[in-house]
């Protein structure tokens, strides 16, 4: 009987967001390892996309079934305390699919499941089920509920680097099924054809805004505005559209003739773009603790599988990257750091990444895949 894998998510589909991209990455290259994949996630959407209009949003062509539970909880659906919303709704909305399993009585002989989700995670631990959880981000809550699970056996962890990772307290068994598994990039995307860089064209690509908050845009715009700058182009590359045209218009106001905007645009285009662009930017607000941390941005790998030279704010996160000596680093806030670095990193050679196929997501799958199999015993842990 082929092994089925159900991906339980909190998560609203389709959106422009790394995470729902990153899960449906996933999600297609397990079933290129012959799994019978399903993705279970809360019908908080107004408009229902059906499975077709999902997958071709994703621009995955491999079969996965994909399943909308009724939702009828208050995140979503208000628009005020939506942070106690979420939790509440978090809450019970984990608690229905894992009594749905239950009753249903799902095979837990044959199905294999995977979150990131601390609820469900939570739940799915006290039955029959291997379950990997998929840490991307610290919170007082995950930290209770891996603090609670300690003597699970059935339980497995990923975590984007070892700086989150340290930030909780596991036991034995729980360090025997953990390993690091940071973002990826798709192979699929690339072709072997080599692009000719565009010298002086420099990149960032990605949600001009991060839960809500600023990601330091202005001050891309402020340098790329002096003179020092002004025979280098600049591209941002992403959404939403609200924050993109208030870009154009700080930019148009200011005078700045170097630097365009562009809304999202389909993954093919937007490879070919990175394809050809000379220097890839990794910015951010210092006010944000996964920021400095945690973070292991989707584009980075992009950037890298596309054979861009890296220029990156001085972030913990950025030095925990793999190829982290080749990046080049520039002091938040510090025009003169971020000039000097760019200038520096443009007259550098093209960068060349080894190995960087361990940084694929058919790798990163592969290494999900020998962690259940751990869970089955299996595999022995890695020490």
């Amino acid at each position: 009987m082929n092994k089925n894998l159900h991906y339980i998510t909190f998560q609203s589909f389709p959106m422009f967001s790394a995470n729902t991209i990153v899960t449906m990455k996933m999600l297609k290259y397990f079933k290129k390892k012959e799994y019978d994949v399903s993705l279970i996630f809360p019908g908080r959407n107004k408009v229902k996309s059906s499975e077709e209009e999902i997958l071709k949003f994703y621009g995955v062509s491999e079969k996965i079934n994909i399943y909308r539970t009724n939702y009828l909880l208050p995140f979503g659906k208000i628009n005020f305390f939506n942070k106690s919303s979420f939790r509440i709704s978090h809450f019970l909305w984990s608690v229905f699919i894992w009594l749905k399993y239950k009753f249903n009585n799902v095979d837990y002989k044959n199905t294999i499941l995977l979150t990131r989700s601390s609820w469900v995670l939570y739940f799915f631990s006290f039955s029959k089920y291997k379950i990997v959880f998929e840490c991307h981000k610290f919170s007082k809550l995950t930290k209770y509920i891996l603090k609670l699970l300690r003597k699970k056996y059935n339980c497995g962890y990923t975590f984007s680097n070892e700086l989150l990772k340290n930030c909780f307290e596991l036991s034995k068994i729980q360090e025997n099924n953990t390993i690091i598994a940071p973002s990826a990039y798709d192979e699929d995307e690339f072709n072997k054809k080599e692009h000719i860089k565009n010298e002086n064209e420099v990149i960032f690509v990605g949600r001009f805004t991060r839960f809500n908050k600023d990601r330091n845009l202005d001050f891309l715009i402020e340098a790329f505005s002096k003179e020092e700058l002004q025979t280098y182009k600049l591209k941002l590359i992403g959404g939403p559209k609200k924050i993109a045209e208030q870009l154009r218009s700080t930019i148009e106001e200011k005078n700045v003739n170097n630097i365009t905007v562009l809304d999202y645009m389909p993954q093919a285009q937007l490879i070919q773009t990175l394809s050809k662009s000379e220097i890839g930017i990794l910015i951010n607000s210092a006010g944000d603790r996964h920021s400095r941390m945690h973070t292991s941005p989707v584009k980075y790998f992009e950037y890298i599988r596309a054979g861009l030279k890296v220029l990156a704010i001085d972030f913990e996160s950025h030095r925990a990257l793999p190829y982290s000596k080749q990046i080049f680093y520039f002091d938040e806030g510090n025009l003169t750091s971020f000039i000097n670095g760019l200038s520096t990193l443009s007259k550098k050679n093209s960068m060349k990444y080894s190995n960087i196929n361990k940084y694929s997501y058919d790798s990163k799958v592969n290494s999900i895949d020998n962690l259940f199999a751990r869970l089955e015993g299996l595999e022995p842990p890695t020490l």
